[in-house]
């Protein structure tokens, strides 16, 4: 790539083909490639210099190559939609974001290559762009971009919501009405409502998600515990570091999941319920390290 500065009595085979640095306003844009077609309108327009770059052999413009790397970016659920010179990716459907951040940032260390993202683990609603995705200068290396396409692909996933059965196990009737109108904003309905304490030979076996209210997390000897034994549930934790919501626990059984939901779970504020709540709805389960990792950003506000 060469830079060049251009003057009114430059030869026209000496402009078509370069492309310009800057606006001509009006008329072209930066980034433009001039054809043979442009030249009338070019000589007519004010200007005493234009600054333009040649590209080598092996450079792609600026358009071409970002249209490159969104497509590597594109997955299934997504949708590439030309926005000057960015290139974005649109959610077709609600769901659940999922970034290889570290991916991302080996992708972003390539130079000349700019992608930014929603964070990984929001909700995101169809037609939300999700990714916006540019080629910094006005040209980039053949290799360079075929790094880029390397490393891209996998970055980006989005989940869908898929209907599941939850049951909720109460203390308190209070809390069904703010719990049904949250699972419903990931298409999700409770299809029943028992009181505690319950039998658990009674637990319907095709649901996949119990939200358990009014439990002590901090007394071993609470009803629910006992229960969740008989269940031949396994505890994943007890407790995560957000708040609030720090006392939320989560336990296993077979393909069903039960988490407990703390007093501040349903609050007016954000928790840390609503925090894994829509992984457990995209998934099915969470990861250990996912809890953890909670903990970077983990005081609500």
């Amino acid at each position: 790539m060469r830079a060049i500065a251009a003057r009114r009595d430059a030869k026209e085979h000496d402009l078509i083909g370069r492309v310009l640095c800057h606006d001509i306003r009006g008329l072209f844009h930066k980034g433009h490639a001039f054809r043979a077609e442009d030249l009338p309108n070019l000589f007519d327009a004010a200007w005493d210099e234009l600054h333009l770059i040649e590209l080598a052999p092996d450079d792609i413009g600026q358009r071409e190559a970002g249209q490159r790397l969104a497509s590597a970016l594109a997955s299934a659920g997504l949708q590439g939609a030309p926005s000057g010179h960015r290139h974005v990716l649109k959610a077709l459907h609600d769901g659940l974001l999922e970034i290889d951040v570290a991916a991302l940032q080996r992708l972003n260390s390539i130079a000349g290559v700019a992608v930014f993202t929603l964070r990984s683990g929001e909700v995101v609603s169809a037609g939300q762009i999700v990714l916006e995705a540019q080629i910094t200068p006005l040209a980039i290396d053949r290799p360079s971009i075929e790094e880029a396409e390397r490393v891209a692909g996998g970055i980006i996933r989005l989940l869908p919501f898929p209907p599941r059965d939850v049951i909720v196990w109460r203390r308190d009737e209070k809390i069904v009405a703010p719990l049904r109108e949250k699972l419903r904003r990931f298409g999700c309905e409770i299809s029943e409502v028992r009181d505690m304490p319950f039998d658990p030979s009674a637990a319907s076996p095709g649901s996949t998600l119990y939200i358990v209210s009014g439990s002590n997390a901090l007394d071993p000897l609470d009803p629910t515990f006992a229960t969740l034994e008989r269940l031949g549930a396994t505890m994943q934790r007890v407790g995560v570091p957000v708040h609030p919501g720090t006392l939320f626990w989560i336990a296993a059984r077979g393909e069903i999941t039960i988490v407990g939901l703390p007093v501040c779970g349903l609050g007016p504020q954000i928790t840390a319920f609503d925090l894994i709540l829509p992984k457990l709805l995209a998934r099915g389960s969470v990861r250990d390290d996912e809890l953890a990792g909670l903990g970077h950003g983990g005081l609500l506000r």
